[in-house]
């Protein structure tokens, strides 16, 4: 695991922004990662990758975060986060959040997958609220995060989205997150140089409060964001509750 930089917030909380090239399971056996933040792409994506280890550490059917995953990214219209915490008493890992991404349906309203620049408002908004819903309802200090974009399409504008989302959700003071890890795949040293900037500018931006539903169902928890040129969350179609 490579430092990238240190995140001081302005209570003066310092949070350790790390790369990872290697795989969940290894970061939660070190006490490196205890919440998993991945795309809904499963297939060979960080998600599927990291499928069966999750299961088994959260104590959940690798079949039902497949399920929800397979939900989130093709017949879900608004931009919905599928919190799923562990029901293994004393594991590591307290929870994963699935979020949706450049492959899911919700973000053709936003721009065009694979050929334009990301979309900056989608992934801030996804990454705080993912931060957030981690620290706060999950308890998790040490957080992982894989790219929100397509497999072999991971760009530098998604990383500073993440560590922005990541330096506003600290400067707020809410829960302390103690390290923040990119973890492999798509993700290249190169991607993540912009974040160190990220001390030096954090008194430029500001955080805007993002609007939320939350419907907690058997086993798992939607959160819906309301982001602007979405689909309203009392449209989308529940998945079926495990």
């Amino acid at each position: 695991m490579e430092l990238i930089s240190v995140l001081q917030s302005r209570s003066g909380a310092r949070t350790s922004i790390h790369f990872d090239g290697g795989r969940l399971q290894t970061m939660v056996q070190e006490a490196s990662a205890d919440a998993y933040i991945v795309s809904c792409e499963d297939g060979l994506s960080p998600l599927g990758m990291n499928k069966a280890f999750a299961s088994g550490a959260l104590g959940i059917d690798d079949g039902t975060i497949g399920d929800l995953a397979y939900w989130n990214r093709y017949a879900n219209d608004c931009v919905t986060l599928v919190s799923i915490p562990s029901r293994s008493e004393g594991s590591p890992l307290r929870g994963l959040i699935i979020c949706p991404s450049e492959m899911s349906k919700c973000y053709r309203r936003f721009a065009e997958p694979f050929f334009g620049r990301p979309h900056r408002d989608f992934y801030y908004s996804v990454t705080y609220a993912a931060i957030e819903h981690a620290a706060e309802a999950l308890g998790a200090r040490r957080l992982a995060i894989s790219h929100l974009t397509a497999s072999g399409n991971f760009h530098e504008d998604v990383a500073t989205c993440n560590a922005e989302a990541l330096a506003h959700y600290c400067d707020s003071g809410a829960s302390p997150i103690e390290s923040f890890t990119f973890l492999g795949c798509c993700i290249g040293r190169v991607h993540l140089m912009e974040i160190k900037r990220l001390n030096a500018e954090g008194a430029l931006t500001t955080h805007r409060p993002i609007k939320k539903e939350v419907e907690a169902l058997p086993g798992h928890t939607l959160i819906h964001l309301d982001i602007g040129n979405r689909a309203s969350p009392a449209d989308a179609v529940q998945p079926m509750a495990n």
